[in-house]
């Protein structure tokens, strides 16, 4: 019962908020010369703390106030809180990497009926939950990890696949990128997908076996403990993928703890700084990158041009049918030595892209 007292709670303050909106003339009425917006992150890890960057340097340039705010518990329950208090203060638009996505649209439409929703990193399934979306090709992004289990990983290998949540439309991305990339038809790729979603695994395709996907609900302390017992229950296993940013360094915990340093592959994803140490100590083969900070400056860019009146910023050449913006993803390793595997990826050496990635967090 308490738990529908808290749903009802909710539900009540949000439809004060879009009340509020209604009665005050939120399309028409004349917009300060500093709006207010906000951008939710969908965790509190250090990826977003380059985003953050990104908001406020765009938040400088177009005269803008920037709300940052990430859920210390990765929740959707958090976003939505941070939601209604931010309606409830006045924001003018929102950018947020919704967690839950495919269940929160109804839940973004009705927000996105009365002020602009920008989805950054994580889409939403539906054009009507958000103007557009920022961020990576999450499936482009995971066939690039495919690219680097294919030049690092025998044939005929098992690997185990980590991430935080499986109900985030990214992290299903990423992974259907892996399976169409390995699976090389994209009708066995449906095929390998269709058992994970029943988790029916091992899941065969291609060349290679995947034992599973471990979720960890964001806990970094869990995922390290997940890939421990997976070294343990699967000795032969010979690669280990993390693919959100805090997932590679847990796994190279686990790794060492477990003395299979060398022994295993790990490809990472996202610029984490113990991952990018690991590329340079050599434990970690590679990782695919995002742009956290070009994700906060290009979604506070379009606020700035949409609560100003300017619609035309939701038709950029850059802009695709689905009012999608990608931001290129690029692979890193230690060398950056652009192999054939790879194909047209954009690849980088690991000590000159921490260099730059310092200087855009001031450090």
């Amino acid at each position: 019962m308490r738990c529908g007292i808290r749903r009802l709670g909710f539900v009540t303050g949000l439809v004060a908020s879009i009340a509020f909106w209604g009665c005050s003339g939120a399309d028409s009425v004349s917009v300060s010369d500093r709006p207010d917006v906000a951008f939710i992150s969908n965790n509190a890890h250090e990826f977003w703390s380059i985003a953050k960057k990104g908001t406020e340097a765009a938040a400088k340039e177009t005269n803008l106030k920037v709300t940052f705010l990430m859920p210390p518990q990765g929740t959707s329950e958090e976003q939505r809180r941070f939601i209604e208090d931010l309606m409830n203060k006045g924001v003018r638009a929102i950018a947020i990497s919704p967690n839950d996505s495919a269940n929160q649209v109804d839940f973004f439409r009705t927000i996105n009926q009365r002020l602009p929703v920008i989805a950054v990193d994580n889409d939403l399934p539906s054009s009507e939950a958000r103007r557009c979306y920022i961020g990576t090709d999450n499936v482009a992004a995971g066939r690039a990890v495919g690219k680097l289990i294919k030049q690092h990983v025998p044939p005929g290998s098992k690997f185990m696949i980590f991430v935080g949540k499986l109900d985030s439309q990214n992290a299903q991305e990423r992974r259907l990128g892996v399976v169409t990339e390995l699976a090389g038809d994209p009708d066995k790729a449906k095929e390998a997908v269709e058992k994970m979603n029943r988790n029916e695994y091992p899941v065969q395709f291609g060349d290679y076996e995947l034992l599973g996907t471990m979720t960890d609900d964001a806990d970094q302390a869990v995922c390290r403990r997940k890939a421990e017992d997976t070294l343990t229950k699967y000795s032969d296993v010979k690669c280990l993928v993390g693919l959100w940013a805090y997932n590679p360094p847990a796994i190279l915990e686990a790794v060492v703890s477990q003395k299979k340093a060398g022994q295993v592959v790990i490809i990472g994803f996202d610029e984490n700084e113990e991952t990018l140490k690991g590329i340079r100590d050599g434990h970690i083969v590679g990782t695919v990158v995002q742009d956290p900070y070009n994700f906060g400056y290009e979604s506070v860019k379009l606020m700035a041009a949409l609560v100003r009146g300017d619609q035309s910023v939701l038709n950029r050449p850059d802009m695709n049918a689905e009012k999608q913006i990608f931001i290129r993803h690029r692979i890193v390793n230690k060398d950056g030595q652009t192999l054939a595997a790879y194909q047209d990826e954009k690849v980088e050496a690991v000590e000159p892209f921490h260099t730059r990635l310092k200087e855009l967090k001031g450090q």
